[in-house]
């Protein structure tokens, strides 16, 4: 009498092990890396501060540079109105005087606290700044710019249209 092995065939693994290859393979395609041996991994870079004191008309921001390429940013924070009047808070974050950026005005009431969420895509053809702050009124009260983070994603290619 013959006992059926428990073991799992050798045959059965490499079957399973190349349909996990077209798996990846296809997501791939669709990621628009076909040709991975000229996909290169992104580069992350992020700074970050978890409160910023914010007492004058411009707060302290972020301004740095980044290497050539291509990049897509993104800036969040929630900023605290601690004063009991209401205040217009403005917050920008740039690649260059006449280049790409974003805006985003908020209306803070007063004691509250509202999210602030900014995004840039840019190609840098050479080493380029990036600048980030927030603004408001001269004597409004002070904002507490709370969990500040700034990422920066190099990626291998940028299509940056406005909608068709």
């Amino acid at each position: 009498m013959t006992m059926p092995s428990t073991a799992p065939s050798r045959r059965r693994r490499g079957l399973r092990l190349s349909a996990l290859a077209a798996v990846a393979a296809a997501g791939a395609l669709l990621a628009g890396n076909a040709n991975s041996a000229e996909a290169v991994p992104p580069e992350v870079i992020s700074r970050w501060d978890n409160e910023i004191v914010h007492s004058n008309a411009l707060s302290p921001g972020f301004s740095g540079f980044l290497g050539t390429g291509a990049y897509t940013i993104t800036a969040k924070l929630y900023a605290e109105n601690t004063g009991a009047s209401e205040i217009n808070y403005l917050c920008t974050i740039g690649t260059g005087p006449n280049s790409d950026g974003d805006i985003t005005e908020v209306t803070l009431a007063p004691h509250s606290r509202h999210g602030i969420f900014l995004n840039v895509v840019h190609n840098y053809p050479s080493t380029g700044p990036l600048s980030f702050a927030c603004s408001k009124p001269a004597g409004a009260p002070q904002v507490l710019m709370k969990q500040v983070k700034i990422t920066a994603v190099k990626v291998n290619t940028l299509d940056n249209q406005p909608f068709g």
